[in-house]
C-alpha cells in the first residue's frame, strides 16, 4: 500500500511536470490550443489538490499557538515553521500573521471562508499555501510582499481577491485561477513577474489591471 507520505511525493512530481508543461505553452503559437492545455491542466491540478485535502497527511498546529475568539483567529503566537490552522477557524483577522519572520508553510483547513486584511502581510518565509474549498474571499494585502511565496493551492470556491492581495510576491509562479473566480481587483497581482504568461492571461481576462 502506498503511503500518504509517498503519494504525497508523487504529486509533487506531477506538480513539477505541469510547472513544465506551463512553460512549454508559452511558446504555442495558436491561442486556441494553449488555452485548450490551459483547461487540461487546471482539470488535473484540481484534482490532485482536492486529493491532497480529503488525505490528512499534516498534523494540526497546537491550538495555544494561536489567540482564536468565535471561531475568528485573532492573532498567531507559535514558533513558525509549518503551520496548520486549527479546524474551528471561520476568519482569519486583520495583520493575524502581520510580518511574521518565521512560516515556512500554511495550510488552511475546510471552514475558514475569509482572509481578511493584511493578514499575512510581509511574512517574508512564507512559500508555500494551501487554500480549503470553503474559502471564499481573500481581502485587501492578505498577501502583500510575500517574497519567498512560489506556490498557493487554490480551490474551486474562492470567487474575490481583493486589491494588492499578492501584490509584490515577485517569487510566486504557481496559482491556478479557479473557475469560481469572477472578481479580481486592480493590481491584485501587481509586481508578480515570475507567473507564466499563460496564468497572466487568465488573470487580465478577468481584470486588466490585476497586474500592470
Amino acid at each position: 500500500e502506498i503511503t500518504s507520505k509517498v503519494a504525497m511525493a508523487i504529486d509533487e512530481q506531477i506538480y513539477a511536470l505541469i510547472d513544465s508543461l506551463y512553460k512549454t505553452m508559452d511558446t504555442i503559437k495558436s491561442e486556441a490550443r494553449a488555452q485548450a492545455a490551459h483547461k487540461t491542466l487546471f482539470k488535473i491540478d484540481n484534482l490532485i489538490n482536492e486529493r491532497k485535502a480529503l488525505s490528512k497527511d499534516f498534523d494540526e498546529s497546537p491550538k495555544e499557538d494561536f489567540v482564536i475568539e468565535n471561531g475568528v483567529l485573532i492573532s498567531y503566537i507559535g514558533n513558525g515553521g509549518d503551520v496548520v490552522v486549527p479546524s474551528n477557524v471561520e476568519v482569519i483577522a486583520p495583520k493575524a500573521f502581520y510580518h511574521n519572520q518565521s512560516i515556512r508553510s500554511l495550510v488552511l483547513q475546510e471552514g475558514v471562508k475569509v482572509i481578511q486584511e493584511e493578514a499575512f502581510y510581509l511574512c517574508k518565509a512564507l512559500s508555500f499555501v494551501r487554500l480549503p474549498v470553503s474559502l471564499a474571499k481573500i481581502d485587501q494585502s492578505a498577501f502583500y510582499a510575500c517574497k519567498a511565496l512560489e506556490k498557493v493551492e487554490t480551490r474551486n470556491g474562492l470567487t474575490s481577491v481583493d486589491y494588492y492581495a499578492f501584490a509584490k510576491c515577485e517569487n510566486l509562479k504557481d496559482f491556478i485561477i479557479p473557475k469560481s473566480l469572477k472578481d479580481i481587483k486592480d493590481k491584485a497581482f501587481e509586481g508578480c513577474k515570475s507567473l507564466s504568461r499563460a496564468q497572466k492571461k487568465q488573470i487580465k481576462e478577468i481584470n486588466k489591471k490585476a497586474i500592470d
